[in-house]
């Protein structure tokens, strides 16, 4: 009987160890629909879905977690990590309209409409800015060659 509570003990420790993160460098927030627009902008119009999220100063934001939610239901279509540049990308998205829902942890979440469609705004990426919490304006996206 001990073995086998000192065996369920481990388990629980190492359930607890793998959600809390334990072993890697940094927690990544999951995928949650957030909605912190004061007002809504208009969809961004896009061909397809990559880009880079970057601060405000330009540099690169690896790790940031970039969501895809349905516009209609907010229900999660994919997520994907930024990479060391920043950059990121999701395959076969398609047409419709969506919501980018960027993540990183101390910082104010961005939420930014988007329509894909076939278009000359195919080669457009989505660069996303990610801005401090409790400032006036919160983090942002927009279409760029």
């Amino acid at each position: 009987m001990k073995t086998m509570q000192i065996v369920t003990l481990g388990l629980m420790i190492l359930s607890v160890g793998a959600r809390a993160g334990l072993g890697q460098s940094a927690a990544v927030p999951t995928p949650v629909y957030v909605d912190e627009n004061q007002k809504d902008p208009p969809p961004l119009k896009l061909g397809g879905l990559s880009g880079q999220v970057k601060g405000l100063g330009g540099d690169a934001m690896p790790r940031a977690v970039v969501s895809l939610f349905t516009e209609e239901t907010h229900t999660l279509v994919a997520s994907v990590n930024s990479d060391k540049d920043g950059k990121f990308k999701f395959d076969k998205v398609g047409k419709g309209l969506y919501r980018v829902i960027a993540r990183i942890d101390g910082l104010c979440t961005a939420n930014i409409p988007i329509k894909i469609e076939s278009s000359p705004l195919a080669d457009h990426r989505l660069i996303i800015t990610m801005r401090p919490k409790d400032i006036d304006t919160c983090s942002y996206g927009m279409a760029k060659r």
